[in-house]
């Protein structure tokens, strides 16, 4: 699998995400504070597909596919699985704590580690345009963010 699959794959994962937190974000529009956590993680995960696919078009307009990483088509497919299951237990998450549960789970998905792997893969520009993302995602409420806690990196960059 080379370089440009992986994004493409990466990207569409993180798409997918995303709707299942909007679709959280849907089913339990009661919960205000838990709606706006939802679609700010909603946001983050669709800014991160756009820049993915960013990334592949400029390997398209280069006309490259990227080093071959054989390894990632297996941390794709598991990831895969596991977001498939995922996407059917939103649409039966019956409670708030289910609702939770489940995006405690795909949190701690393995997709910000692959993300932060192909970072590292990718042209300098792709990470300057990835380091710009992340500072605008991780600001601070008095930063002008909505004041929804970030994730903690499980590593550093």
């Amino acid at each position: 699998m080379y370089l440009i699959e992986v994004l493409e794959r990466c990207s569409e994962i993180a798409d997918r995400s995303a709707r299942v937190y909007r679709l959280l974000a849907d089913r339990f529009g009661h919960d205000h504070d838990r709606v706006a956590l939802w679609r700010e993680l909603a946001l983050e995960e669709e800014t991160h597909a756009e820049v993915l696919r960013r990334e592949v078009r400029s390997f398209r307009d280069a006309e490259q596919s990227g080093n071959y990483l054989p390894e990632y088509s297996q941390r794709l497919g598991t990831l895969e699985d596991k977001l498939n299951a995922m996407e059917a237990h939103a649409t039966t998450a019956h409670s708030l704590d289910d609702a939770l549960a489940l995006a405690v789970a795909l949190e701690q998905t393995t997709l910000e580690d692959i993300y932060d792997d192909l970072i590292l893969q990718g042209e300098p520009a792709f990470r300057l345009i990835s380091e710009r993302v992340e500072a605008v995602l991780n600001r601070t409420p008095d930063q002008g963010s909505s004041g929804v806690i970030r994730r903690v990196r499980r590593r550093p960059a």
